[in-house]
């Protein structure tokens, strides 16, 4: 039968475990939706600038010219898209290569704990009369 202190001092844990647990998930998904937003946008970017460069050497001048746009704009238009489609992607493949695995490690120790310490609450609470 668990002591009653330890209960108490379980629940006590718990609470500032489960912040604990908050904030270090919150960090995490912040980095991980950095890095997702920096991949997806240099693949839009990228599938944009092949767009162009598709109509460019298709031949196909009806979209751009409807436009507005000359030959030689269009040109630097898909330039500079993928170019900045390949910064984002290099952004996106850096942050996945330098990302801190220790800390989602941490993260699941955290959460191991708070499953047990919850075991030992309800425990302590099943055998109090």
């Amino acid at each position: 039968m668990p002591d009653p202190d330890t209960v108490e001092s379980a629940d006590v844990h718990l609470v500032s475990l489960r912040s604990s647990i908050s904030d270090l998930g919150h960090d995490i998904d912040l980095y991980k939706a950095k890095t997702g937003a920096a991949l997806g946008g240099g693949v839009f970017l990228l599938l944009l600038a092949a767009g162009a460069v598709y109509d460019l050497i298709a031949g196909k001048g009806t979209a751009y010219l409807a436009l507005g746009i000359a030959r030689q704009t269009l040109i630097s238009i898909a330039a500079g898209l993928a170019g900045v489609a390949m910064i984002l992607l290099g952004i996106a493949l850096v942050r996945l290569k330098r990302r801190d695995t220790s800390l989602e490690i941490k993260l699941d120790r955290m959460e191991q704990e708070y499953a047990e310490l919850l075991e030992i609450r309800n425990e302590g609470r099943r055998s109090r009369p």
